[in-house]
């Protein structure tokens, strides 16, 4: 309504300045991501209207507006250089019509969260009668506990709920869990990262070639993988485009890179979605082409996060 009555303005410096400042104030948290660049780039367009509107061109309000404007645009053009989901979002929007692009995506802590999943088994585990019989107070602990999206590793956890006791207690809890979270049986009890569906469904209408390369058994795990995919409607252009690791034996790094090692073959450029730092920094060192995002979320520690990287948190909310 402003804009459009220019005549009302008693201040137009000080009315612009007033409606724009809210917008660097909401834009310090990262959910005011979007709002800051579309918002703040729609008041930057305004511009040439309202110093045509204002009398004196050369008066200090105008000055005024002239600083407060750069400072705003540089502010939102900072940020949408720093939003790796908008950085890939537009790097397949320009490529993908003349250059084949993939994007990659690890699965667990990366598109999927977790925590679900290992809470069902342990909870599972602690109705078993012969468990209970053994272990009572473990048993009685398990079946109310609550894993946390932070919670990583089964020793740490039971060290949380001072539930570790005996050495044999936390071997019969650790091999429940392995034998369990390595299956499809309890794949329904994954959640996604918040919009983690969208956005590669956005890049899949945009060109880009989906992947999804994990490091779940295929033996063992590829039909709940392929209906936990299908649940969520992830795109999947071909089940070729599910890479599972064949061997339990081979680490997931060394799976990891020889697959990427194939695509490149394939393709012009490739991104590449992981969570692990142990798994990006033999990438890295491999295969120096492939352009890597670190979704900082969480990971089994055996490697320090890259700092270096572009990097995002366990969301894919976003102004892409």
């Amino acid at each position: 309504f402003a804009f459009k009555r220019p005549s009302t303005w008693k201040r137009p410096d000080e009315l612009f300045i007033s409606l724009c400042r809210p917008i660097i104030y909401m834009a310090e948290g990262l959910r005011a991501k979007s709002l800051r660049i579309t918002a703040g780039c729609m008041l930057v367009s305004h511009l040439p209207g309202i110093f045509k509107k204002l009398s004196n061109p050369t008066s200090g309000g105008c000055k005024r507006v002239r600083r407060f404007a750069r400072t705003l645009a540089r502010s939102c053009i900072n940020m949408i250089h720093d939003d790796p989901l908008l950085v890939v979002s537009n790097f397949v929007r320009a490529h993908a019509g003349r250059e084949r692009v993939a994007v990659i995506f690890d699965l667990d802590s990366t598109l999927f969260e977790v925590s679900s999943r290992t809470q069902a088994i342990l909870q599972k585990l602690g109705g078993l009668t012969d468990f209970k019989s053994q272990f009572e107070t473990a048993s009685a602990t398990l079946r109310t506990i609550e894993v946390l999206p932070t919670d990583w590793g089964i020793k740490s956890l039971l060290t949380r709920y001072q539930t570790l006791g005996s050495a044999e207690l936390l071997k019969q809890v650790r091999d429940f869990w392995r034998k369990h979270f390595f299956s499809s049986h309890f794949l329904d009890h994954d959640k996604i990262h918040p919009h983690a569906d969208e956005y590669v469904r956005h890049l899949s209408a945009l060109g880009a070639e989906i992947f999804y390369l994990t490091g779940r058994p295929q033996g063992l795990m590829r039909p709940g993988t392929v209906a936990a995919l299908k649940k969520w409607s992830f795109p999947l252009k071909s089940e070729t485009h599910l890479l599972m690791k064949p061997s339990t034996v081979e680490t997931d790094e060394h799976y990891k890179t020889v697959a990427l090692k194939q695509l490149v073959l394939n393709f012009d450029h490739l991104w590449f979605f992981e969570n692990e730092p142990v798994i990006i920094d033999e990438v890295r060192a491999a295969l120096p082409q492939v352009r890597i995002v670190f979704v900082d979320s969480i990971h089994s520690g055996q490697a320090t996060p890259p700092a270096d990287l572009p990097k995002i948190g366990p969301s894919f909310k976003g102004s892409w």
